[in-house]
């Protein structure tokens, strides 16, 4: 599911790169800027341009196309240049 979420999230133009501050660890690979225990995290670096909470509704609406009606928590570690 981890990495379905990484695909999800990483898809929307605005989304700079995933961060570091969650992670899932799979067998052999660790998926950063995810994290699913219950409830879903994300930790994203975002481009500037578009409002901030317009986007964070749009990834969680992204993440819960593939997690379901879990609890979705977006952090925005970061704002780069588009």
């Amino acid at each position: 599911m981890s990495e379905g979420v990484e695909a999800a999230v990483l898809a929307h133009p605005a989304v700079a790169r995933l961060d570091d501050a969650f992670a899932s660890y799979l067998p052999g690979r660790r998926v950063v800027g995810v994290r699913v225990e219950g409830r879903v995290g994300v930790a994203v670096v975002l481009r500037l341009g578009r409002p901030i909470p317009e986007v964070v509704d749009e990834l969680r609406d992204r993440v819960r196309a593939v997690t379901g009606p879990a609890p979705v928590d977006v952090v925005v570690a970061d704002l780069v240049d588009a």
